[in-house]
């Protein structure tokens, strides 16, 4: 326990300090967090373990961040855009795939391997699309919405097409699986907004005495959300997705018609309490996380691949979710930001990973390119998105209409 409390000690210290000098240079701090875990990882310094307690931290952060973004999304924006949402994932996961697709079959990399790693590098990491357009003020809360929704789409699309490939590799003829496992992500989504819009309009007094108290309302979230990110998990579904659910069902709180607004102002205290916890110290335990996970020490050959299989990955996601948006308002600077926006990728990127791992379907090799790609990735996208908020031309035509 007390090298647990050391450990803890030294990583948000050593976070926080080196997160304030990336800020003052304008880069997130989550960039830091990633170069701590490397430094105080196994890779370099073995201070910290992945398999510690850090672990179990690094996903409670996960898990709250996912309900926060739910929690702060407008349902009402989201039904207005789920049109432009859902053409914007699948539009950056078909481009993506395509591009990463034909470059391991021109690396000479087999058919399965190259289409495993086509469906995990055409993944969009939830978290880390909703960490940094928070932290982007200068965002309309749309273009928030519409990345944050457009990513919850490619992790629906990445479980689907993972368990498809795990049926095809395993030899599996039982393609009802896979028709059940359709039917349970529809139906649990569907469950979640429905009956949460039955509690809101049939059960406000019970609601009332839940959020009565900001102890009662983080108490009852905390029951939520992780009840939600279980039954995500026994479906077959990552627990983020459960979580990002938990948070917009709690987010109709502010449907409840009240004249003294009192729910909306239960629902921006509880934001506000989650916020302070995840900038204070839940986002920066699971960045350090994802650095401890990364293995520094690779060939050069691995670093020219992991290159290669880099710039597809980028390119397919900046050109496939900027089309919707271009072909919608013909937007420019919207439509590069949404697509830089969608560039980052997480955890669920290495779930995936630890699956094909141990399921042989790639070996250690391809574990660490595909590893370095997803952290290079992660660490690129809020570097190159607030560049692009702070150098293109402020937004035109869409942001006239809707104000």
């Amino acid at each position: 326990m007390e090298d647990f409390i050391l450990q803890v000690i030294i990583a948000l210290l050593a976070a926080k300090i080196i997160g304030e000098v990336f800020r003052k240079a304008y880069i997130h701090p989550l960039v830091a967090d990633i170069i701590i875990g490397i430094i105080l990882g196994p890779s370099l310094l073995g201070f910290l373990d992945p398999t510690s307690g850090i672990k179990y931290l690094a996903y409670f952060g996960l898990i709250i961040l996912m309900f926060y973004a739910g929690l702060t999304s407008n349902l009402k924006v989201l039904t207005e855009y789920k049109g432009m949402i859902i053409a914007t994932g699948v539009s950056g996961v078909i481009v993506t795939f395509l591009l990463v697709l034909s470059t391991c079959l021109l690396q000479g990399i087999g058919i399965w391997t190259a289409l495993f790693i086509a469906i995990v590098l055409s993944n969009t990491a939830t978290e880390v699309t909703a960490i940094i357009t928070e932290a982007e003020e200068k965002f309309p809360s749309r273009i928030k919405t519409i990345l944050v929704g457009a990513s919850f789409v490619d992790d629906v699309l990445a479980v689907y097409f993972i368990t498809t490939l795990r049926l095809i590799v395993t030899g599996s003829r039982e393609f009802q699986l896979l028709i059940f496992k359709t039917i349970e992500i529809m139906l649990f989504i569907f469950l979640v907004l429905y009956v949460s819009r039955l509690l809101v309009t049939r059960a406000t007094r019970t609601i009332y005495k839940l959020f009565s108290t900001p102890a009662r309302a983080v108490s009852s979230t905390i029951i939520i959300v992780f009840t939600l990110s279980l039954i995500a998990r026994i479906i077959g579904l990552n627990e983020v997705i459960g979580a990002y659910l938990g948070g917009l069902a709690v987010s109709r709180l502010r449907e409840i018609r009240d004249p003294t607004l009192i729910n909306i102002l239960r629902i921006e205290e509880l934001a506000h309490n989650l916020r302070v916890m995840l900038e204070g110290f839940l986002t920066a335990f699971f960045f350090i996380y994802v650095g401890l996970l990364y293995n520094i020490h690779i060939g050069i050959e691995q670093l020219l691949f992991t290159l290669t299989l880099l710039i597809p990955a980028l390119a397919g996601k900046i050109i496939g979710c900027s089309i919707p948006i271009l072909l919608s308002n013909k937007n420019i600077r919207e439509a590069l930001i949404v697509g830089i926006g969608m560039t980052g990728r997480g955890a669920l990127e290495s779930a995936i990973l630890v699956f094909a791992l141990e399921a042989g379907i790639i070996n250690n090799i391809i574990y660490s390119v595909i590893l370095t790609t997803t952290l290079a990735s992660t660490i690129i996208a809020p570097i190159t998105l607030r560049i692009a908020v702070k150098r293109l031309k402020p937004f035109t035509k869409i942001e006239s209409r809707t104000g």
